[in-house]
C-alpha cells in the first residue's frame, strides 16, 4: 500500500517525538529510582550526576539532528503527488492518531493533523471553487459529523449508505465533515461554526434547510457549534431544521472518567509518575470526561485535577427539531446491563442528555428520543434499523 508523502513526514517527525519523549522519562524514572537525592558527582546534588545528565542530552541532541536532516529531505519531495483522502486504510489511521494526540500534533505543526474540511463523494468541498458543481444544487443540505478517532468514511461503510439512501429518498445532498477529533470539543465548535456559516452563503442556490447529524463527539461538536453560532449571530442558524445525536455522552464518557481516575491514582506512586501516558491523551478525549463544550469549561483549568463537573450550561437551540439516539447491549431499559453498560461507551443517562441539574438537563422529547437495543456504540453508524429512523426523523414523513 502506498502512503503519501505529507503522512510519510508527519510519522517521521512523531517518531523522533516518541524517541526524545521517552529519553525525558527515562531520565525522570532514573531520578526518581534514585530518590531521595544523594550526593552527586563533584558535589553536585541529583540522582545521576553530570555524567548521566550529558548522556541524556546527547541522545536528546542526536535525535533532534537526525529528526532535522530527514526532515528537510521529506520537505525535497513534491506535495503534488499526495491524495491522502483517496487512501482509506491511511486516512483512518491518521483520524486514529488525531483522536489520541491531535492537538498535539496541531501545536507542533505536523503534517498529520487534520485541518477540518467539507467532503462530498469522497473529495473535499471547496466552497469558493467558481466551478462549483451544479450537481451539489440542492437547497436542502445535510452534513454529517464522526466522533472520536473516526473519519467521514465511518458513515460510508456497506451497511449504511446513509448518505446515498437521504440524497434518493429525501433529496437531500449529503456533506461530511473531516476534522481533528484531538482538538477540544469548543475550538472544532468554533470552527465548524464558521464554516456552516461560509456553506450556506457559498451554497449555488439558496440554502432552504440545513440538517446535522453527529455521532459520539460529533454531536457535541454540533451543539458547540450552534451556541458559538447564535452568540455571533451567524446567519446559517436560520436556515438549520434539524439535529440529530446518535451516542453523543452529553453530559460525559465512562471510559474517559475511568482512565482519569486511574491516572491521578497513580500519580500517588514515585515510581509511576514519569510513565504516566495516559497524561498525554488529546485534549478532546479529556473533554469527553464531563461532556464540555465551551471554553469557558476548561480555560485556566488543570485538565489532570480531579476538579467537579463545573460546565456552563449550554441549552438547545429554540426552533430547532433534536433528535436523540443511544444503542444499549441489553435486551430493554429494564435489563441492567442496559443502565450500567449503556453502549459500551455511552450510558443512557448521558446519551438522551438526562441530568440531575434540571439546568443541565436537555429536556429532550421522549417520542423524539429513541434506544437500539441490543446493539453497541459503533452499530449506530451502520445498523439498518437507524438508518430508518434518520430518514424519517429528516424526512417530512
Amino acid at each position: 500500500m502506498s502512503i503519501s508523502v505529507p503522512t510519510l513526514r508527519g510519522g517521521s517527525r512523531l517518531v523522533f517525538d516518541a524517541v526524545e519523549g521517552l529519553t525525558t522519562r527515562v531520565e525522570r524514572m532514573h531520578e526518581a529510582i534514585a530518590a531521595p537525592p544523594l550526593p552527586g558527582l563533584w558535589g553536585r546534588p541529583g540522582a545521576h550526576g553530570l555524567i548521566a545528565s550529558s548522556v541524556y542530552a546527547s541522545i536528546r541532541g542526536v535525535n533532534g539532528l537526525l529528526r532535522d536532516i530527514v526532515d528537510s529531505g521529506y520537505g525535497l519531495v513534491p506535495h503534488s503527488i499526495d491524495d491522502a483522502g483517496s487512501r482509506g486504510a491511511e486516512i483512518r489511521a491518521v483520524s486514529a492518531l488525531n483522536g489520541a494526540i491531535g492537538d498535539y500534533l496541531e501545536a507542533e505543526g505536523n503534517p498529520l493533523a487534520l485541518p477540518m474540511t467539507l467532503r462530498h463523494d469522497g473529495r473535499e468541498l471547496v466552497l469558493d471553487a467558481p466551478d462549483m458543481p451544479r450537481s451539489l444544487a440542492s437547497p436542502r443540505l445535510v452534513v454529517f459529523m464522526h466522533g472520536l478517532g473516526l473519519s467521514e468514511l465511518s458513515w460510508q461503510s456497506p451497511a449504511a449508505g446513509i448518505g446515498n439512501a437521504m440524497e434518493e429518498e429525501l433529496g437531500l445532498c449529503p456533506l461530511y465533515l473531516r476534522y481533528n477529533t484531538g482538538r477540544h470539543i469548543s475550538t472544532n465548535g468554533q470552527q465548524l461554526a464558521e464554516l456552516l456559516n461560509e456553506l450556506c452563503s457559498r451554497w449555488p442556490v439558496p440554502v432552504e434547510s440545513l440538517s446535522l447529524v453527529g455521532h459520539s463527539m460529533g454531536g457535541l461538536v454540533i451543539r458547540s457549534a450552534c451556541w458559538y453560532a447564535e452568540q455571533a449571530k451567524m446567519a446559517w442558524v436560520s436556515d438549520l431544521q434539524r439535529v440529530v445525536c446518535l451516542g453523543s455522552p452529553h453530559h460525559g464518557a465512562p471510559l474517559e472518567k475511568a482512565g482519569h481516575a486511574l491516572d491521578l491514582a497513580l500519580q500517588r506512586i514515585p515510581y509511576a509518575e514519569p510513565l504516566l501516558f495516559g497524561k498525554q491523551r488529546s485534549a478532546g478525549i479529556k473533554d469527553l470526561r464531563h461532556g464540555n463544550l465551551l471554553d469557558e469549561d476548561w480555560l485556566g483549568r488543570d485538565p489532570d485535577a480531579p476538579l467537579p463537573d463545573n460546565r456552563v450550561p449550554v441549552p438547545l437551540l429554540p426552533g430547532v427539531d433534536y433528535f436523540f439516539a443511544a444503542a444499549a447491549v441489553g435486551e430493554s431499559r429494564r435489563d441492567v446491563s442496559s443502565t450500567i453498560l449503556g453502549d459500551l461507551l455511552v450510558r443512557l443517562d448521558s446519551a438522551s442528555g438526562v441530568h440531575k441539574d434540571t439546568l443541565r438537563s436537555l429536556n429532550i422529547d421522549p417520542e423524539r428520543f429513541r434506544v437500539f437495543f441490543r446493539k453497541h456504540h459503533f452499530d449506530l453508524l451502520s445498523d439498518l434499523q437507524v438508518m430508518q429512523q434518520l430518514l424519517d426523523w429528516l424526512g417530512d414523513r
